[in-house]
């Protein structure tokens, strides 16, 4: 099948089926689970297109490491966003709006359990804590794929248990369903928009850029209807042009490696930093940084402006190799 019927119809059934989920959560919001299986529609989507349209195996969207540089990169990205968001935001303070952004450490809160909570400052260690711990089952099975523990086992086994190696591939994911919970979001996104759509469209950027930046914008779109965001038309505008453009370095991420691991190590660490440091744009809840949480967060007006100019330079890089 052609790539672009093969687009088509994953761009077809992967909006509308999340769309479908994303109502369900709007019934209910506080059924959070929701939005998981949300996220993780696209990789159901994506690994059943890739077999009936291609027979490939989940593994092709890209499950084996590929270098330090790309992981390292993503985990450095919102750090990155927020180094440009808050000179952006303190600049603005000195200009005579000293409202407009505040450091509050103080806000910070965290419960360990019924009984137990840190607050201040401790609490960016506690996330710094739960933010690797959550990305060693990602090794883990970025490595064994690197090192085809897979192919490894098969080649052991007798011809009648080959397939057990299957089973295996499973088993390497465990720990990821341990610590993200049965549907992992980050990974899940990941493997749909950048795993099957980006690598459909992997040697021309510019054509993947097109496509995944109003589909994974589009994505998003229950998220504007929840209690918190309806009634704010600017504000969830421009919160679907900065998902928009986030998608062009996302892509960026998938073509330097060919696997989806920097991507959803970007996206995980992404939304475990933005909320944490400048406050949650889904509630206007303040974090390390309170204020105008709605205009210098990196999923509103700064993060549209950090990720719109990266967004910028890199298509402006792959016009550059289109034209030889």
């Amino acid at each position: 099948m052609p790539t672009r019927r093969e687009t088509i119809w994953f761009i077809a059934l992967a909006l509308p089926l999340s769309w479908a989920v994303g109502a369900l959560w709007l019934h209910d919001e506080t059924r959070v689970w929701l939005i998981r299986l949300l996220m993780c529609v696209p990789a159901f989507v994506a690994i059943g297109c890739a077999f009936v349209f291609r027979r490939e195996p989940p593994r092709a969207v890209g499950f084996a490491f590929t270098g330090w540089k790309p992981w390292l990169l993503a985990m450095l990205y919102p750090f990155l966003m927020t180094a440009f968001c808050l000179a952006l935001a303190y600049g603005w303070k000195a200009a005579g709006h000293p409202d407009f952004i505040v450091f509050q450490p103080q806000a910070l809160s965290v419960h360990l359990s019924k009984t137990q909570a840190v607050q201040g400052a401790a609490v960016l260690g506690v996330f710094a804590t739960i933010w690797l711990i959550f990305l060693l089952p990602w090794l883990l099975a970025a490595f064994a794929y690197r090192w085809d523990w897979p192919g490894k086992v098969k080649a052991a086994l007798p011809s009648k248990l080959a397939w057990l190696h299957h089973p295996f591939r499973v088993l390497l994911f465990v720990p990821t369903f341990l610590t993200h919970g049965i549907f992992p979001g980050e990974l899940g996104e990941e493997i749909g928009w950048r795993g099957y759509l980006v690598r459909r469209w992997v040697d021309r950027p510019l054509v993947a850029a097109a496509i995944t930046m109003p589909v994974w914008a589009s994505f998003h779109l229950p998220i504007i209807f929840s209690t918190t965001q309806k009634g704010h038309p600017v504000m969830n505008t421009v919160f679907l042009l900065s998902i928009a453009v986030a998608a062009v370095p996302f892509a960026a991420f998938y073509r330097w490696g060919r696997s989806v691991w920097p991507c959803a190590v970007l996206h995980f660490s992404w939304n475990i930093w933005n909320p944490v440091l400048l406050g949650d744009v889904y509630t206007g809840h303040a974090g390390l940084f309170g204020g105008q949480v709605r205009i210098f967060n990196g999923e509103a007006l700064f993060g549209l402006l950090f990720n719109g100019l990266i967004a910028a330079w890199l298509i402006w890089k792959w016009r550059r190799e289109a034209k030889g």
